[in-house]
């Protein structure tokens, strides 16, 4: 899916959404911040001025690349960096003879950018390693929505059941013993044995209870895990509530990190309430998966025409 730039209620909603992601990525350069103010005696309109500068390039990448969670993490970590480093390159610029002082702080500060983004990109993979290392846990994970519409039209849209073609997913006919097979299509990821189709998910699944007002499925990974995911409808005077419990095979303590500080399972609920209710998406599941490091590589190596991959 090509970059796409948000519009003013997506840019709403990805702050909201991501409200945990963006309280953590500013309170690490707050906190480097005020310790270059104490310990190192810099002027505070200067760190000020940094953080709002660091600030504003954090809430402009989540905005515009609201699924780089790791990269989000790191920009905000080698700004961090860079800020700490402060004192140290007006040192390293006043290296330079008198003569060349004002080239030394050049040179010292590209340097430091350089280095800046170059910790970014080894600090994105880092993260993403640590994300998935480790043995699975078992934690519940829960969200809930409000939603303008009927009990039964909510468990309908937000069920998975036999036979059914919902969004992104498709089930099938359930065998003799109840089993039947999910594909679930990312809106970001293509597939790489037949380009231009979206990569599918494909687990299999089970209805273990369905009543009027609750819904409860599990699911059985490709992988071996088991995951049970749970649905209860409650009315409301504007339509109705819905709960979400969910239980995940195959989480480890990193992929939880991640998903509450994106609010993912809330996220996924959006996606089926504004389709619910015919509003425009919203939901960040749904935005595209380019990175700024990726654009950023077109734009020094293109193998094709950059506006060719925006929208």
């Amino acid at each position: 899916m090509p970059f796409e730039w948000p519009n003013s209620d997506q840019i709403c909603y990805r702050l909201w959404r991501l409200r945990r992601l963006l309280a953590l990525c500013l309170l690490v350069p707050v906190a480097v911040g005020l310790a270059l103010a104490v310990g190192a005696h810099l002027p505070v309109d200067h760190v000020a001025l940094a953080l709002v500068l660091i600030g504003g390039l954090v809430m402009m990448h989540l905005v515009l690349f609201p699924n780089g969670t790791h990269e989000t993490l790191g920009l905000t970590l080698a700004l961090s960096g860079l800020l700490a480093a402060l004192p140290w390159v007006n040192g390293l610029g006043a290296l330079a003879p008198a003569d060349f002082a004002q080239a030394g702080l050049v040179f010292a500060v590209t340097g430091a950018l350089v280095a800046t983004g170059l910790g970014m990109a080894v600090l994105v993979q880092l993260l993403k390693v640590l994300t998935f290392i480790g043995p699975s846990l078992r934690l519940p994970l829960r969200a809930q929505t409000d939603v303008g519409c009927s009990v039964a039209v909510a468990l309908q849209q937000f069920a998975i059941k036999p036979q059914i073609r919902r969004g992104r997913i498709l089930t099938g006919q359930a065998d003799a013993r109840g089993f039947f097979d999910v594909a679930v299509a990312s809106a970001q990821d293509t597939d790489p044995d037949h380009a231009g189709q979206p990569l599918v998910g494909r687990a299999t699944a089970k209805v273990l209870y369905n009543d009027s007002h609750s819904h409860a499925v599990m699911l059985l990974l490709p992988c071996g895990a088991i995951s049970v995911s749970a649905l209860l409808a409650t009315p409301q005077p504007a339509g109705c509530r819905v709960d979400l419990a969910e239980l995940a095979g195959d989480f480890t303590l990193g992929m939880y990190v991640r998903h509450w500080l994106t609010d993912q399972q809330a996220d996924v609920m959006t996606e089926v309430a504004d389709r619910i209710i015919g509003a425009e998406p919203r939901a960040n599941a749904l935005a595209h998966g380019v990175s700024f490091l990726s654009l950023a590589g077109l734009v020094l190596s293109p193998s094709e025409p950059v506006a060719d991959r925006a929208k």
